[in-house]
């Protein structure tokens, strides 16, 4: 290797470690100008994790809870602790069991209450059809079908057009009929009524 070379490498070498340094003081510059930021930032990103974690946490152990006082509950539906318990960790999963025991126990009032408690809506519908056809009166199953939104709408038509047929009110109760569509489900059991009570 010639002079020139060792010259030309130690430039290179130099140039190298220039702008290593020049990077270095660079950076040492940023993090100077916004060191409190950076740090605000990781300390909110650590808090984050943090919290995020613990939520977890907790959410998880709510879960186990719930499911250990909805089993208590399975064998003892009267347990007050479980019942609390049940309530405070998981509130749907409350008033499902709720729901449940009062369709189980097949008693309207409960199952009123059970309709006038609860915060949600599919249960709420559940247990206003489930009251209605209960009492098997004509007004509360009408009452349930002019609902834009009852779940169970065309069931409680059929329903109510069965007590209408047993009072004797045929032709009301194929008016009742004819509100269930042809593409229905139920659409063979109306057939089968309007034959039936010819």
């Amino acid at each position: 290797m010639g002079l020139k070379e060792n010259v030309e490498a130690l430039k290179q070498e130099l140039s190298a470690e220039e702008q290593f340094l020049e990077s270095v003081i660079k950076a040492e510059g940023f993090f100077k100008k916004y060191k409190k930021l950076l740090i605000a930032g990781a300390a909110i990103l650590v808090a984050s994790i943090l919290i995020y974690l613990t939520l977890d946490y907790i959410k998880k152990r709510d879960l186990v809870l719930a499911n250990q006082a909805l089993a208590t509950l399975e064998k003892n539906p009267n347990n007050p602790e479980a019942l609390k318990m049940l309530e405070n960790k998981n509130p749907a999963l409350f008033e499902l069991f709720r729901f449940h025991e009062a369709v189980k126990s097949g008693k309207v009032v409960k199952i009123d209450l059970a309709a006038k408690q609860s915060k949600d809506p599919v249960l709420k519908d559940l247990a206003t059809y489930q009251g209605a056809a209960l009492k098997a009166e004509h007004e509360g199953l009408d009452a349930y079908t002019q609902k834009q939104d009852a779940l169970l709408k065309e069931l409680a038509v059929l329903d109510d057009a069965f007590l209408l047929f047993e009072a004797g009110k045929n032709d009301e109760a194929k008016t009742k009929l004819a509100q269930i569509p042809v593409t229905s489900q139920l659409y063979a059991i109306v057939q089968r009524f309007a034959h039936y009570n010819k």
